[in-house]
């Protein structure tokens, strides 16, 4: 009997833990794709090849259709194509109709700015940002890769938002990766010049990106250049204060 207790308990806390497991695991499903300009579909209505027909969305959502003429379709599921469709044929010319509609091609998103290979990419459902940026061909070395934002049409208003990289595409997204900002290390350093700026970036980590303190670099004066509501501003810096983009170092020459 003990043994029999101890079993049913075991298999109890099984069943609570695969339960628990699937429903933390469930995915919530996507929202329906919704057609839109230049997808492409193709209707086929079965035993009536006249009425079976590829189309391109146009700019204004809508189909032509044989008997039907011109169709709405843009911001409909396949779904809702399908039933109007069947429906519409049943009303006044098939008795039975059987339709069947599926996209062909997908209108295209676009990834812009540093990545190298820009330009317009077939949708698929759930890409992400990241397989988005893969089919670009990755970021260049100048990318700000912190800084992907996405330009996308809400309802009547166009709004661009920064993204994760993990982050689902939409249909028409524009994608746009920035050129990251920059900083400029001058005087005594071994290699003078402009670097990438990177985030939590310190004076001392700059130095080192442009080789370090020169022999004759007073260290200990160090000053930053920034830009300040406008008005550019002289700030005495230690070696672990973090730099702001388009920051200029200035390393002086130290006094014999």
């Amino acid at each position: 009997m003990k043994h029999m207790i101890i079993r049913l308990v075991g298999l109890t806390f099984i069943a609570m833990v695969l339960s628990e497991a699937a429903t933390t695991t469930h995915a919530e499903p996507q929202e329906a794709y919704r057609l839109g300009p230049n997808d492409v579909i193709r209707v086929q209505v079965f035993g009536e090849d006249d009425l079976s027909v590829e189309r391109s969305v146009d700019g204004h959502g809508v189909i032509t259709f044989p008997l039907l003429g011109a169709l709405s379709v843009g911001g409909r599921t396949v779904q809702d194509l399908q039933d109007e469709l069947t429906a519409q044929l049943r009303a006044g010319y098939i008795r039975h109709p059987k339709v069947t509609v599926f996209i062909v091609k997908h209108r295209n998103f676009t990834v812009s700015g540093e990545v190298k290979k820009p330009g317009g990419i077939e949708y698929k459902e759930g890409v992400t940002v990241q397989e988005a940026l893969a089919l670009a061909e990755g970021f260049t070395e100048k990318a700000d890769r912190s800084g992907v934002k996405i330009t996308r049409q809400n309802g009547g208003t166009v709004q661009t938002v920064p993204v994760t990289l993990d982050a689902v595409v939409l249909p028409n997204d524009l994608i746009i990766v920035a050129q990251a900002s920059k900083l400029y290390v001058n005087g005594e350093v071994k290699r003078p010049g402009d670097y990438m700026y990177e985030k939590d970036l310190t004076v001392h980590k700059a130095i080192t990106m442009a080789g370090g303190f020169t022999e004759k670099a007073a260290e200990g004066r160090t000053k930053v250049l920034r830009v300040i509501n406008g008005q550019e501003e002289t700030i005495s810096v230690k070696l672990n204060d973090l730099i702001h983009p388009n920051d200029i170092i200035v390393v002086p020459q130290r006094f014999f």
